[in-house]
């Protein structure tokens, strides 16, 4: 769960000056800077006069929670700047040699300074506990400098994530672990390409409904203007957080506290034609003595992207979609309020409707309503989790939280043929319902700091309901889990020792009982290490897990009558086999186990290196055990999945537990006389995969006069492969077509202060190969440049503008079984093109 920001004193990193002897930081602390801060939230004002400074600053965020600091503008010292943000606040400021303390009358005697890290709530339920894997950080800050309409488009851009899945540009014929997942317009993380639902995403730590097929929840109804920040990490981390936190965890974190009201609006399109966006925003919030309030709407429409406007796609109808239709209201309210003291009570509620359209021609040069589809989903997602938080005495926490959600898609599918159409429907109601209460504090104190505790447990319902070409089918899951985590520091810099400068050690193990898989005990360990302050080793294991969605587990199978053929006269002539595809009720989770090394060097608050290795072994993955029956009958690997000489009722039971009636794919009637074998080729656990590779960032600020540059790096190297059953062939997953390429990164400069930004972003994205053909071909890679540029006009409006992919990059045309396929790999490379927007918000 997240670090209760108003519980502990909490170390804001927004300047450093360890590399100064005293004298030198007492001159730069009277060292006279130019100021130009509006009145904004105290906390934030601070960290700006700080960070402009190269200071670092410390306070506790009880004693800045809903204060206000008055503009600021002029040439100050840092101390005169920030005695004159905190007047009037009952407040005072006190400079070591190195850092400045804001004290309040009930603050804490002064100490010198002994940690500066930053604030991290995702990773562990500890409060304080220094994380053993990196954290990836993305602030609202960096999401308006990228230009991003939406959390999806944040997601897509990060190295470490995989564009296929549960996406709204992914297209037809992109491999099976892509096919039919997004049915609802939706956006989702993939962290290393192990699986949209292998990657936990919760919103202000809770976990929402999952949305259409798929057991995520989509980012993109979550308005971007409500983010606080986005923590990233990527390491297994289902002893912490539970089912499908394999490749890691993504929580969004909200705005706690807004005061005023912001409009903003913004027009764009692709310059090859089609993705014309419009997007409209409101934005709210009211603090309060001991509460606050914060409610946004956000309208999002894009128009589709056509094969006739991309040279590319030639291979494709003219009139087929390469991006959807896509439109979408949100709204996200957000509160938080003092009930008594030490009782505090939050919520969140989050609504998203919209609907989604896509056309896919059949032919080349015909048109849709002769061969072709036409897609329509329309989709509603509604989620509420309240928490209670209660201060036990003692720096004991305690927390209860509830949630209730739903997700709803409604989809009509015109199939064409000569002008007359089919239309099945599908529809997928989603509704989760859970409760979870949890404790954290010290057990006893250590000469290194407090031995910390957390523990705690719930329950939770997910539930499926859904309508497929006229079949329903259902499925419910109950979960029970109880987790407990420790925290031993083994060194810490108050005790000035000549080993280390701080080492931890932290402890986890969580148990689950399904309803439909029996119980899972799975453990987590790190380790932190710093010989300096300046540099940190970290080293995390853990075993983590992931349930299979309610779809794969209970949408049915379908059963088909098969001639033999191939065999020559090993069986009768006329012989059948009936083959079982689809589906299978009896999978169950699909386990991990994670490794992740680490290392951090930060040699000033300018500047920040970290590097990372990671290897997951992700065994029992749900799949089906072979590609295409042909030649399965003979085949030793198989044995297991073969009857051979099924009796009638066997063959029956088969038939009547299948979700569909027998397929007959023979030239004559069904005689269970004739059935030589049956052959299960359902999904079953079986797979398994190896991921290993590198993560390496950098980051880079520095004041320069009243501005600050921003320098960034991002890169991940990443090699996948995958053994579908033992005896089989082991076949790589990175750098193929349709998986993740071996090597991503993003790198951007920025520049700018408060009244304007310039940024410019840099990404490469690898080249993959196509291996589905005698001949590999190797795709290209792509690289594409985006700038941004932000002003404030006066006190009448902030203008940005994006140029994204200024200079075009295309994607290669990939082969296609048919016109119907996409003709590029769309889970690596985008239709969009070069974009252009505008954007003006107001402050009101």
């Amino acid at each position: 769960m997240m670090l209760k920001k108003s519980r502990s004193l909490v170390a804001l990193l927004v300047g450093s000056a360890a590399c100064l002897s005293p004298g030198l930081a007492l001159a730069i602390q009277q060292q006279r800077q130019s100021y130009d801060m509006p009145a904004q939230d105290l906390g934030d004002a601070l960290r700006g006069a700080a960070e402009l400074a190269d200071i670092e600053l410390y306070a506790a965020s009880r004693d800045l929670e809903g204060k206000t600091a008055p503009a600021l503008k002029g040439q100050l010292t840092p101390r005169e700047a920030i005695a004159a943000l905190l007047e009037g606040s009952g407040l005072t400021a006190r400079f070591d040699n190195r850092s400045v303390v804001i004290l309040s009358d009930t603050s804490v005697p002064f100490t010198p300074p002994i940690e500066a890290d930053p604030i991290i709530v995702t990773g562990s339920r500890i409060a304080g506990a220094p994380a053993a894997a990196p954290v990836i950080e993305v602030t609202a800050e960096d999401i308006r400098n990228a230009g991003h309409a939406d959390l999806g488009e944040v997601a897509r851009s990060l190295p470490q994530n995989f564009g296929g899945g549960q996406n709204p540009g992914i297209g037809s014929g992109q491999g099976v672990q892509n096919e039919n997942g997004n049915v609802n317009g939706a956006s989702t993380f993939n962290l290393r390409g192990i699986g949209a639902n292998a990657t936990l995403t919760l919103l202000n730590g809770n976990r929402f409904a999952y949305s259409g097929t798929q057991s995520v929840i989509d980012v993109s109804a979550i308005p971007a203007a409500a983010v606080e920040r986005i923590e990233i990490v990527t390491d297994g981390a289902s002893a912490i957080y539970g089912a499908d936190a394999v490749a890691g965890v993504v929580n969004i974190l909200l705005r706690e506290d807004y005061d005023g009201i912001t409009t903003s609006v913004r027009l764009g399109g692709s310059t090859d034609g089609g993705n014309f966006q419009q997007q409209y925003n409101l934005l709210g919030g009211v603090k309060w003595e001991g509460g606050g309030f914060l409610a946004t709407y956000d309208y999002f429409d894009n128009s589709a992207i056509l094969a006739r406007d991309r040279s590319y796609a030639t291979a494709s109808n003219p009139a087929s979609t390469l991006y959807p239709r896509l439109k979408r209201h949100s709204f996200l309210l957000s509160g938080h309020q003092q009930l008594s003291p030490g009782i505090k009570l939050k919520a969140d509620a989050l609504y998203k409707r919209g609907d989604m359209g896509s056309v896919r021609g059949l032919f080349v040069d015909r048109p849709i309503t002769t061969r072709g589809t036409i897609v329509n989903n329309e989709f509603e997602t509604f989620g509420i989790a309240p928490t209670l938080e209660a201060d036990l005495g003692s720096d004991w926490n305690a927390s209860v939280t509830a949630f209730y959600g739903t997700d709803k898609t409604l989809g009509v599918t015109q199939n064409f043929t000569n002008g007359v159409a089919t239309l099945p429907l599908r529809v997928f109601n989603n509704r989760s319902l859970s409760f979870e209460a949890g404790v954290e504090g010290p057990l006893f104190a250590l000469p290194a700091g407090d031995l910390r505790l957390a523990a705690g447990g719930g329950w939770r319902r997910n539930r499926l309901a859904a309508t497929v070409n006229g079949r329903d089918f259902s499925g419910r899951r109950d979960n029970r889990y109880a987790y407990g985590e420790l925290f031993l520091p083994l060194v810490s810099p108050a005790q000035n020792l000549p080993v280390a400068y701080r080492a931890s050690l932290t402890a986890a193990v969580r148990w689950e009982d399904y309803s439909d898989a029996g119980s899972i005990i799975v453990p987590k360990l790190g380790f932190v290490y710093a010989p300096v302050a300046e540099f940190s080793l970290g080293a995390s294991w853990g075993r983590s897990f992931k349930m299979p969605t309610l779809n794969q587990q209970y949408s049915g199978y379908t059963p088909v009558l098969l001639p033999v053929t191939g065999y020559g006269t090993l069986f009768p002539p006329g012989s059948t086999y009936i083959y079982l595809g689809g589906r299978n009720p009896d999978i169950g989770p699909e386990r991990s186990e994670n490794m992740t090394l680490s290392a951090t060097f930060r040699p000033s608050s300018r500047l920040q290196i970290v590097t990372s290795l990671f290897r997951i072994g992700y065994r029992d993955r749900v799949a089906p055990p072979f590609g295409s029956p042909l030649g399965t009958l003979t085949n030793p690997l198989f044995a297991d999945l073969i009857a051979f000489n099924p009796s009638p009722a066997l063959q029956a039971a088969a038939i009547a537990g299948a979700a569909d009636p027998l397929g007959n794919g023979t030239t004559g009637s069904y005689n269970p006389a004739n059935v030589i074998a049956l052959l299960d080729g359902r999904d079953r656990n079986i797979a398994s995969q190896r991921f290993k590779g590198a993560d390496l960032s950098l980051r880079y600020r520095a004041p320069i006069g009243a501005e600050t540059l921003t320098l960034t790096a991002s890169g991940t190297w990443l090699d996948s492969r995958q053994q579908l059953l033992p005896g089989l062939p082991v076949a790589d997953l990175a750098g193929t077509i349709f998986n993740a390429p071996h090597f991503r990164a993003r790198g951007g400069a920025t520049f700018g202060g408060a009244r304007f930004t310039l940024a410019s972003f840099l990404n490469f994205t690898g080249g993959v190969t196509d291996r589905r053909r005698t001949t590999p071909v190797n795709i290209s890679s792509i690289a594409t440049l985006d700038l941004s540029a932000r002003m404030k006009i006066g006190g009448v409006a902030e203008v940005t503008v994006n140029a994204l992919n200024i200079f075009n990059a295309k994607p290669e045309p990939t082969a296609v079984a048919s016109p119907s396929d996409t003709p590029f790999d769309s889970t690596n490379y985008s239709a969009v093109g070069r974009f252009l927007g505008v954007t003006i918000s107001r402050d009101w």
